[in-house]
């Protein structure tokens, strides 16, 4: 009967334990001249104050401590008037998303609760022509 082979992974658990040393190299000899060559000792790699993080930074309303999130339900047929409007403002580059539509609207609402003139802040906000609104 023949012995089985050796397993490839034996050594690595039989010196697991032991403390892994590099093998001393002995100095190198040229053959052109009788000089010996010690070798140069390795650098160290330079140490890094922070590692980089990963994904994207974190620049968005989420991360924003001025925002916060919450859930509300609105009826699909708003949700998508609203959404065909905002695209008719981004062709005609005003940029808004819904977060800052609502935030908006809440806020001119409290306002107006408190007794403030909100036609003036909807003025303010709204990118139509004041021309529109008189024909």
């Amino acid at each position: 009967m023949s012995n089985p082979k050796p397993s490839p992974f034996k050594k690595l658990f039989e010196t697991k334990d032991e403390p892994q040393l590099e093998p001393e190299q002995p100095p190198e000899t040229t053959t052109e001249s009788n000089v010996i060559q010690t070798p140069t000792p390795q650098k160290t790699a330079p140490i890094q104050e922070e590692p980089r993080k990963r994904g994207r930074p974190a620049t968005g309303k989420r991360s924003d401590d001025a925002w916060i999130g919450r859930t509300y339900y609105v009826k699909r047929s708003t949700d998508l008037d609203v959404e065909e409007e905002l695209l008719k403002l981004k062709r005609r580059g005003v940029e808004i998303d819904k977060s800052e539509l609502v935030d908006f609207l809440m806020a001119v609402w409290v306002k107006w609760q408190q007794g403030e003139n909100i036609d003036l802040l909807i003025g303010e906000f709204t990118p139509r022509r004041n021309s529109k609104l008189d024909d």
